[in-house]
């Protein structure tokens, strides 16, 4: 199952402020909001960029983006789904706590 770029970029920055996020990706504000919630899509360059930032693999975010499907994917290749074991403590709790002064579950 694919994960959609909101989700993905979600996950990726999870316990992150969109200031952190901004500074560490060197993007602006809006376009961090604008993933989150999922009202754009990053351009391919930014794709990859970001998931190099987040050491992960690019064919994974342009998957998530919806610029490539898994089917276009040699067999040998493959996306590994991120899970909560690849967040420390600190990252979950940090996540947690935006959640609950937000108002919001995602």
């Amino acid at each position: 199952m694919t994960l959609g770029w909101a989700t993905y970029f979600r996950t990726l920055t999870a316990g992150a402020s969109g200031s952190e996020t901004t500074r560490r990706l060197a993007v602006s504000d809006s376009k961090v909001s604008y993933w989150r919630r999922g009202e754009r899509q990053p351009t391919v360059r930014e794709a990859v960029r970001i998931a190099r930032e987040y050491e992960r693999s690019p064919l994974e975010a342009l998957v998530a983006a919806g610029y490539m499907d898994e089917t276009d994917l040699p067999e040998s290749v493959t996306i590994q789904p991120l899970s909560l074991g690849s967040f420390t403590d600190i990252e979950l709790a940090e996540e947690m706590l935006r959640r609950a002064r937000s108002g919001k579950s995602a």
